[in-house]
């Protein structure tokens, strides 16, 4: 009986997950299309919300990943364990989704008295020199981003799960997770080494897709699961 009621409760947890990565996916890509200079007040009250629920569901999204990928071996009777690389992996995956909550709710109140008034300015730590933006300063921006952090996670726990043969599906989708974040994130014009805003915005939305084929493969694992 306690088993029956682990295995409904582990799938319920599924099911909520899939839909949270399915809906953080989405949003990323509402999040991309209007955050951008010039926008209305109404605009940018938009990107305020999207700042705070698209972090929250990042981590409701990898709270049912991370229960899949280490109890497979209870539910699925597999003699392999995803290993501490993994799980390393998804703690920097937390922390990353984490920092950026904190950070959009910590600067909320700040930007809602100045809604409609951004300016694009150089993000903090970053100087303007005559040769254009030092390497450092970019590279300590970058490292400093939340997103960053997201971007390794997923990479560690995507590369570790499928080097130790877990559930190799879900290794190959976080890896590439993580890979098509890394390429967003360098050709950011803020907190990147290189402004390509072509590539940024196509690798944008892979990532934001990513999350769509997260979910539905959690909510695949739902299904069997029940």
């Amino acid at each position: 009986m306690s088993e029956r009621k682990n295995l409904e409760a582990f799938s319920t947890l599924l099911g909520w997950s899939g839909r949270a990565a399915a809906l953080s996916g989405v949003l990323f890509l509402v999040l991309g299309y209007v955050h951008r200079d010039g926008a209305s007040w109404y605009s940018d009250l938009v990107v305020l919300v999207l700042n705070i629920v698209v972090p929250l569901l990042f981590l409701l999204g990898l709270v049912g990943t991370f229960v899949r990928v280490f109890y497979v071996r209870v539910y699925s009777k597999s003699k392999t364990k995803a290993g501490w690389l993994s799980f390393t992996g998804f703690l920097m995956s937390f922390a990353g989704a984490a920092g950026w909550l904190t950070n959009a709710v910590t600067y909320a109140p700040g930007m809602f008295r100045h809604l409609g008034e951004r300016t694009g300015a150089t993000p903090p730590g970053v100087q303007e020199e005559e040769c254009g933006l030092c390497l450092l300063a970019q590279l300590y921006v970058l490292l400093g981003s939340p997103l960053s952090w997201l971007f390794v996670g997923l990479s560690v726990a995507g590369l570790a799960a499928v080097r130790r043969g877990v559930l190799r599906r879900w290794g190959f989708l976080l890896l590439a997770m993580g890979l098509c974040g890394w390429v967003y994130q360098l050709t950011d014009d803020a907190t990147g080494i290189v402004d390509v805003r072509s590539v940024h915005v196509a690798f944008g939305i892979l990532f934001g897709l990513s999350w769509v084929l997260l979910g539905y493969a959690l909510w695949s694992s739902q299904n069997r699961a029940s």
